[in-house]
């Protein structure tokens, strides 16, 4: 026996029905403020996203109890 059920639903409205959260506001803020740390001077720059990876990369390494630095390869 096979049984299709299809649904047609937005994202939106899936995400109302799971009962997850609307983040398009923060998401828009976000992406605002990285486009304004990619307008500013090269070293500026290099700083902003720099920062921006590093936060990004920190709650991995917790995760998997990675060392801040990885060991570089013998050549």
């Amino acid at each position: 026996m096979k049984i299709n059920i299809e649904i047609d639903l937005t994202p939106d409205e899936l995400r109302r029905f799971m009962g997850m959260p609307d983040v398009q506001g923060i998401q828009k803020q976000f992406i605002d403020r990285f486009a304004e740390g990619l307008q500013s001077s090269q070293s500026q720059q290099e700083e902003f996203v720099k920062a921006i990876f590093t936060g990004a990369l920190a709650p991995w390494q917790r995760f998997f109890n990675l060392p801040p630095e990885s060991p570089k390869p013998s050549e």
